[in-house]
Formats: structure tokens, C-alpha cells, sequence
């Protein structure tokens, strides 16, 4: 026991030690970022990634037929002649003309809408929206689905944003 101190002072015992919790020193702590959501991310529908090794590119000889193709100008579709969704006065429906699977025009076309929320004043038509904000959207979407990309003068999602502001603005008034 540590012996008592005759002078007065704050302390009543005299110590020999530091208490044991002063010593203790901790590393600060490294701050762990998290894992990025993958609801968020866009995975390619040509690679597995289940299967181990299915990212590894192997280089087989292509047959003559697609080394011609790949060396071809790749002539993007042009716009359908008429009006998108009139339909009696020589128009035509688009989902038709692109040809794609019912779940994928309705997943591109929400994905469109969703853009046009975002960035264009879906209060006002095709017409009264801002060139540079239209940009934009193309060049999202394109970036999303590149499948957009085939289409001249990006008619595909033209042609959803003309469908989708009209609707939008007929509502609103």
C-alpha cells in the first residue's frame, strides 16, 4: 500500500503508478469505404461472371466473314418515314419498328423517361425543350444502353422523349 503523504496536498495517498488507463493507446481507426451498390452498376449481358475466368479474353482467329464485317463502315438504321404513334396519317408505332423484346423497350423506355424527369421540363414539349439538356439525355442514355447508339440522329430516344412530353404535357395543362 502506498504510504500516506503528512503534507497536505490533493492527493491523500502518494502514487507510485499511473493509473493503467492513461497508458493505453489506441491506433486511429483506418475509415472503411463501402462496397459500391450494385443496383448502381451496370453489368455487361455478354460476360458471366459466375463462371471463373469468363473475363479472360482469349484471342481465337474470327472467321472471314466477321473479319469482313468488322471492316465494313457500320451504316447506322434510319428513321422510319412519318410521325412516331400516328399511326392512321402515315405514321408508325415504335415498338414495332425497333424490334426489340417487349421487357427491353419497356426497360429502355423507363430508363428514358426517368432521364426526362431529370433534365427536361416535362411541362413543355418536344419543341420548347433545351437543345443542350436534350444532349444530355441522348448521351446518357447511349451510355446506359449502347444499343442506342445504332440508330441515326438518335431517332430511337427521340422519338420515346416526343411520345413521353407529350403525354407529359397535355396532363399538365
Amino acid at each position: 500500500m502506498p504510504k500516506v503523504s503528512r503534507t497536505p496536498s490533493r492527493w491523500r495517498y502518494c502514487r507510485h503508478f499511473k493509473p493503467l488507463t492513461i497508458h493505453c493507446e489506441f491506433p486511429p481507426e483506418r475509415a472503411c469505404t463501402p462496397p459500391p451498390l450494385t443496383q448502381h452498376t451496370v453489368f455487361s449481358r455478354d460476360t458471366d461472371t459466375s463462371i471463373p475466368g469468363a473475363d479472360i479474353d482469349v484471342a481465337q482467329p474470327m472467321p472471314p466473314a466477321v473479319q469482313f464485317a468488322e471492316q465494313s463502315p457500320i451504316t447506322k438504321i434510319p428513321k422510319p418515314h412519318g410521325e412516331v404513334s400516328r399511326i392512321n396519317h402515315g405514321g408508325y408505332n415504335l415498338q414495332e419498328k425497333l424490334g426489340w423484346s417487349p421487357l427491353e423497350y419497356e426497360e429502355i423506355r423507363n430508363f428514358v423517361t426517368h432521364l426526362a424527369n431529370e433534365y427536361l421540363k416535362v411541362n413543355k414539349t418536344w419543341r420548347r425543350q433545351a437543345q443542350c439538356s436534350l444532349t444530355v439525355v441522348y448521351t446518357e442514355a447511349k451510355k446506359r444502353y449502347p444499343i442506342l447508339g445504332d440508330y441515326q440522329g438518335d431517332w430511337a430516344v427521340g422519338d420515346m422523349l416526343r411520345i413521353y412530353l407529350k403525354n407529359s404535357s397535355s396532363h399538365s395543362t
